[in-house]
């Protein structure tokens, strides 16, 4: 019985007709109130900003060759880095003669890195609440939530998820995962955004690609023929040893502000999780699900 729950918990089965069902609705709201949460907690409160201040200062405790790392993968997003990448969901689906449903992932691709930049112009505005946000760039002096970076590459494993063959979903969202988190890391490792900006981004993320998926399972959702192999282990695998990789790199490093160490520690720790999360969670239910050829 209690495997049957943890199973449930993670994947829905098909219904007696033959339709799949999934959690991707469900997962939309839990999304979205997680984006909201995140920007009253940690950017609209005192304590919230402290806890922030506290996480971004702390970054001297990663090494100055990881940071240097993150910058450059950072450079490499660009305009053109987000058509090639439409450009390559676009391929992987028509190949797959799956055409509708690539469209629909790219509309959600798009719709996420677009919207970023919305919310963070004109829905989250940032202000100085507490003394240490004097310390922080004049960058972030200005609106930044959620990261459109974080967002973009968390958006595109989403995709690249939901325009695979099943068998490979278990696997890649392990992958997806991996990426996601260093690039949503990197964003506050590199001082380019703050941890809630990073925070934001997978929630926003998550919020835009559940729905292009439960519109992808309304219009083209099959079951799938093989039966899916579940690769959880490996990703609570990848996502331990990320974790004692990140820990063992800021132990070792020289931190230049020792006092704002423990902060770094435990959001940097929260964002990793929670892009493993996101990616498993989003695989697994896409596990059981194939879609018709268009």
């Amino acid at each position: 019985m209690r495997q049957i729950l943890l199973r449930d918990l993670f994947q829905r089965p098909t219904t007696s007709d033959g339709r799949v069902q999934t959690r991707f609705l469900p997962g939309t709201i839990v999304c979205y109130v997680l984006l909201v949460i995140f920007y009253v907690v940690l950017v609209s409160t005192d304590w919230g900003h402290q806890l922030d201040d506290g996480a971004y200062l702390g970054r001297g405790a990663v090494s100055r060759q990881v940071i240097a790392l993150d910058t450059v993968l950072l450079m490499q997003i660009s305009n053109a880095t987000i058509m090639t990448a439409a450009a390559v969901l676009l391929l992987i689906s028509f190949v797959r003669r799956r055409a509708l449903v690539g469209l629909i992932t790219i509309a959600g691709f798009l719709i996420a890195v677009v919207g970023a930049e919305i919310l963070k112009d004109f829905v989250f505005p940032w202000r100085a609440l507490a003394p240490a946000d004097a310390q922080l760039g004049q960058d972030l002096h200005e609106n930044s939530y959620p990261s459109g970076h974080a967002t973009i590459v968390t958006a595109f494993v989403l995709s690249l998820l939901m325009v695979s063959p099943p068998r490979w979903r278990p696997w890649l969202a392990a992958v997806a995962g991996a990426i996601s988190s260093i690039f949503t890391t990197g964003v506050l490792f590199a001082g380019w955004h703050r941890a809630s900006d990073a925070l934001g981004a997978l929630a926003w993320a998550g919020l835009c690609m559940n729905l292009a998926a439960a519109a992808a399972v309304r219009l083209r959702g099959q079951p799938a023929l093989a039966k899916p192999r579940h690769a959880l282990a490996g990703s609570v695998i990848i996502v331990v040893l990320m974790l004692l990789f990140f820990f063992l790199t800021a132990a070792t490093a020289a931190p230049q502000y020792p006092h704002h160490d423990l902060p770094f520690l435990l959001v940097s720790g929260l964002i990793i999780a929670g892009s493993f999360a996101l990616t498993v969670w989003y695989g697994r239910q896409l596990e059981a699900v194939d879609f018709s050829r268009s």
